[in-house]
């Protein structure tokens, strides 16, 4: 099961980067972030682990597979049967212009007994994350 959501924002690629990347304070910018730990030292980079609590959704624990700033970080979650790989780019788009794409793949075999009850909400946090990071970039 895939879900994508792109946004174009009215800031520089280095920006939406500053403003993704700051994963502590993706709480204060996403209403569907509750909290945010870093399990690894600063700086982050491929390998950092990071705990993540969503509401409606049971604690995860994120490990970085790619940190390629300023254009794309990804990282992976394995539980219970499911693997999900979720991917933020940010693509420069001219000056003063960038867009950001989110994407989440999930394998698993419960995939189709997930998709009939999550398919909906994660289609509308993505909708949220994306309008959060947009709304944090632009702010001056």
């Amino acid at each position: 099961m895939r879900f994508e959501k792109s946004i174009e924002i009215n800031a520089p690629q280095q920006r939406v980067w500053d403003v993704l990347s700051d994963l502590e304070a993706w709480p204060q910018r996403i209403e569907t972030v509750e909290v945010v730990e870093l399990l690894t030292r600063r700086p982050i980079s491929k390998g950092s682990r990071v705990r993540l609590k969503q509401p409606k959704l049971p604690d995860g624990t994120w490990d970085i597979t790619v940190w390629d700033a300023p254009s794309y970080f990804e990282w992976t979650q394995k539980t219970g049967g499911i693997s999900s790989v979720a991917g933020h780019r940010v693509d420069a788009l001219g000056e003063g212009h960038a867009r950001l794409t989110l994407t989440l793949d999930m394998r698993g075999f419960l995939i189709p007994i997930i998709a009939l009850f999550y398919k909906e909400l994660t289609n509308r946090y993505m909708n949220l994350e994306a309008e959060g990071m947009k709304r944090a970039a632009e702010a001056t």
